[in-house]
């Protein structure tokens, strides 16, 4: 892995993981926790989606062809 993958990665995580998980905290201490519940949900949505597009979409997931 080099830098840049892991400026990515590291870019990843706290766009999918930290910002969703301390908006999530924040929304339902307020009363908000349907909100805060969405806000998790879209944000690990937007890491696997995320991870997709830099890493898994150039892969070719072909098996033997017999």
């Amino acid at each position: 892995m080099d830098r840049t993958d892991a400026l990515i990665a590291l870019a990843l995580v706290a766009a999918g993981i930290v910002v969703p998980g301390v908006l999530n905290h924040l929304l339902h201490e307020a009363g908000f926790t349907a909100a805060g519940k969405v806000t998790w949900i879209l944000g690990m949505g937007l890491l696997v989606v995320g991870a997709w597009a830099v890493w898994f979409r150039g892969l070719e997931l072909s098996g033997p062809l017999d």
